[in-house]
């Protein structure tokens, strides 16, 4: 109950700033009057009417093709993201963008985030609608792949924390300061909250609550951290919410993150850590229930050794509580090759360990990926 009293009154107070922000700010002057005989034409409709007011809308995007062979398996090429970027600026205050997804070769389709900013200063920016949730840099900033310094995503990025994650809700963000030296950043948000009768948080991703009427127990958290220059970040962040359809088992994750990127070096890392309450039998609830303890990280470093070669090397692990069969680590040993700033080829070996029956799992893979 504590948690339900706590996620209704922030998602009230999120609500109330924007009302009170739309209410007393002084936007750019424009003439809301619609003259309904220019806009009824014979040709065109409703995107042909948007333009003659909006002043542009970019298509932006990339693609990822990739090759993997894993030892003792078959080999296989996977057309594995075509996804295209949306966005508009309506006013000075007013910033649209979208994310459509095409995943493997058209087998998967969806949008991935689909939101409206409104900016009150750089220091308090409304988000309302499907935005990346808060969970890391990772999440937030590096997971297209013509950003990611290798092949595959560490594990607690898709197992604990999940990369791409995108929640509908409601945020209030900004930055603190000027911008130079130390600036601060921080976000609060109120969102459905992931959904499931599992204890795969990766799978919980669906947002099943958006299209099934809502809720009870709203999810809530956010982030904080510091850029240091133009070159370091450091943040911490939070998430905690219900998952089951019942309304009873809880979830929160905690992180920390790290990102470095000065001249020719660079040095990633991040860390996070689940409680879940999970039941023993998701069939059957009356069997009681337990709170798993689920923990992974990864530090990454390259170097840049001419202007378009840069060796990589990642280790990274993940802690399962209740699935020991799935506690496993990896070094990743990688190169990249830079055809262009947004254009990559990359090349990694992955030598991984596991508790598993078949430890014979390493991995030999290869990506283009360019971002346009």
């Amino acid at each position: 109950m504590k948690s339900n009293y706590l996620s209704w009154r922030l998602m009230s107070f999120l609500y109330l700033i924007l009302i009170v922000s739309f209410g007393y700010s002084q936007d750019d002057d424009f003439d809301a009057t619609v003259d309904d005989d220019k806009k009824k034409t014979a040709t065109g409709g409703f995107g042909a009417d948007l333009a003659k007011n909006v002043s542009f809308v970019n298509f932006n995007g990339y693609i990822t093709n990739e090759f993997f062979s894993v030892q003792g398996s078959n080999t296989t090429f996977d057309n594995h993201y075509f996804n295209i970027f949306i966005s508009s600026q309506l006013t000075e205050r007013i910033f649209i963008e979208g994310q459509l997804e095409y995943e493997h070769g058209g087998k998967d389709i969806d949008v991935r985030y689909a939101y409206a900013d409104y900016k009150v200063s750089e220091a308090f920016v409304i988000r309302s609608g499907k935005f990346l949730v808060p969970a890391g840099q990772f999440n937030e900033y590096l997971y297209p792949e013509y950003l990611n310094k290798t092949v595959s995503r560490a594990y607690v990025n898709r197992e604990i924390s999940p990369s791409a994650w995108g929640e509908v809700g409601v945020q209030v963000r900004g930055r603190l300061g000027s911008g130079d030296g130390a600036t601060p950043f921080y976000s609060v948000y109120v969102v459905n909250g992931l959904n499931g009768e599992t204890s795969s948080i990766r799978s919980l991703r669906g947002n099943d609550r958006d299209t099934r009427g809502g809720n009870d127990n709203k999810a809530f958290g956010g982030a904080f951290g510091v850029d240091v220059g133009d070159d370091i970040t450091v943040s911490a962040n939070y998430y905690s919410g219900k998952y089951t359809p019942d309304n009873e088992l809880n979830l929160s994750i905690i992180g920390a993150s790290f990102y470095m990127n000065k001249e020719k070096y660079s040095l990633w890392g991040e860390y996070h850590m689940a409680d879940q309450e999970a039941y023993n039998d998701f069939t059957d609830p009356s069997l009681g229930s337990v709170t798993l303890k689920k923990n992974g990280f990864y530090v990454q470093g390259g170097y840049m050794f001419t202007d378009k070669l840069e060796p990589i090397v990642r280790y990274d692990a993940i802690s399962l509580d209740g699935a020991p069969e799935d506690d496993r680590s990896r070094i990743t040993l990688g190169a990249n090759y830079y055809l262009a700033e947004t254009a990559v080829v990359k090349v990694n070996y992955e030598l991984v360990s596991d508790d598993g029956a078949d430890g014979d799992d390493n991995v030999f893979g290869v990506q283009l990926s360019i971002g346009f």
